[in-house]
């Protein structure tokens, strides 16, 4: 009986552990969809951005005069690390929209200024007539949630190379804190969640708007955006049994300006 009960009880811790890394690979799996599904949004949106444009509506070379026009998409409008609006026919129905995404931290600020995981939102409306495109309303109806960019904000800046990410624990390893293990990571900590890059592939210094001719001049110069989501398991359940760590899931998107 004694033999017997050494048996089973390791069979059961196998199984046990078994079970949980299953858990953590399907964690990953749904972390993957939920989040391609909103990378390609976000790049149909960025390539349909700019459509249709100035030169279209043959209102000459002042098309500043004309941003407010509902007709008229004027593409860039804003590109931050944490906040992008774009104007564009973004779903083929002849009308301009305003899109926009924006970076929540954990407690639903924006600019983001505490912790990770965040909550990227987006918002999709069609553009008002006579109104300016950083005036333009938003309706926030689509959001994706467990964003994280770890590592410590640069001096003087809001978001820098990311968040700390609230919790501090591994859940395995209490000697160590969630910040610290996934600063190390290479696509955690290196790049923002939005980033601009020019024709010939440099990095393009943000923030920049439309509000000022510095600022147009510098969204001239963006021909794409890059999106890195970072996506962690949620709760305290999924997390490798051994290790304690998190499952995590980094997925890449690239939208090239063509208009």
């Amino acid at each position: 009986m004694v033999v017997l009960f050494v048996v089973l009880g390791a069979a059961v811790k196998y199984i046990t552990v078994a079970t949980q890394r299953s858990k953590v690979e399907q964690t990953k799996v749904d972390l993957a969809q939920q989040g391609r599904e909103f990378v390609d949004e976000f790049e149909r949106d960025i390539h349909q951005a700019g459509y249709p444009g100035c030169r279209m509506l043959n209102t000459g070379s002042n098309c500043s005069a004309h941003f407010s026009d509902s007709t008229m998409a004027v593409g860039l409008a804003l590109v931050s690390n944490t906040q992008i609006i774009v104007e564009g026919d973004v779903d083929g129905d002849g009308a301009v929209d305003t899109v926009q995404y924006q970076l929540l931290d954990s407690a639903g600020n924006f600019p983001p200024g505490g912790t990770c995981p965040c909550t990227i939102q987006r918002s999709q409306l069609p553009k008002v007539n006579g109104t300016a495109p950083l005036a333009q309303a938003t309706n926030f109806s689509q959001e994706l949630q467990n964003v994280a960019n770890s590592g410590v904000p640069a001096a003087g800046q809001i978001y820098g190379n990311g968040l700390p990410l609230a919790g501090n624990t591994l859940f395995g390893n209490g000697s160590m804190t969630n910040t610290a293990y996934y600063a190390a990571v290479p696509t955690f900590k290196d790049f923002p969640v939005f980033s601009a890059y020019d024709q010939n592939g440099a990095n393009v210094t943000l923030p920049a708007d439309i509000s000022t001719l510095t600022g147009q001049q510098t969204l001239a110069t963006i021909k794409s955006i890059r999106l890195t989501i970072n996506l962690l398991g949620s709760g305290t359940t999924g997390y490798d049994p051994k290790t304690g760590i998190r499952p995590s899931v980094t997925l890449v998107g690239n939208g090239r300006i063509n208009n």
